[in-house]
């Protein structure tokens, strides 16, 4: 079997830098912390209902999802264009307790808004990260989520070698 297929590429580059950047942050990460996911970890509520207790989150929780590649621009096809949603989940039961870390889902969407918003990812070419939406609101399990959404894009190379 092909190493590229097991390897990483554009997209989970992306995304694993994205996660790892906000996993070194002491804002989010000091105890009592803050989980935070990629979304390839497969069933994601599950991952966050695991680790709700066996690792002492404090009740905040960001899921960085899966980039999603942007339609293909006529005018410049060499682009190659990404959206990617993060959201920062609030465990409001766990979290405004005694033992929580009282960081409010606001909060933790300010916070990843301010390492995100124009970070120049060191992968792939990527251009600086755009906030393009961001939305407050309740989940389908009931947690406070503020959703926000990046743009970025890089040159795809079409040449291949043979």
């Amino acid at each position: 079997m092909s190493d590229a297929i097991h390897s990483f590429g554009l997209l989970r580059d992306l995304q694993e830098e994205l996660r790892n950047l906000l996993q070194e942050d002491e804002a989010l990460f000091a105890p009592p912390r803050t989980l935070v996911l990629s979304e390839n970890l497969g069933n994601i509520e599950a991952e966050v209902q695991k680790a709700v207790g066996a690792l002492n989150t404090g009740g905040g929780i960001v899921v960085i999802h899966n980039p999603d590649v942007a339609p293909a621009d006529g005018k410049k096809p060499w682009m190659f264009a990404v959206t990617i949603l993060i959201e920062c989940m609030e465990k409001s039961i766990v979290n405004r307790s005694t033992t929580g870390n009282q960081v409010w889902g606001e909060r933790l969407g300010e916070i990843v808004f301010n390492l995100l918003q124009n970070y120049q990812p060191t992968s792939n070419g990527w251009t600086p990260l755009i906030r393009t939406t961001w939305t407050t609101g309740r989940s389908e399990t009931g947690d406070l989520v503020d959703a926000l959404t990046f743009s970025t894009e890089t040159v795809y190379d079409t040449t291949t070698s043979d």
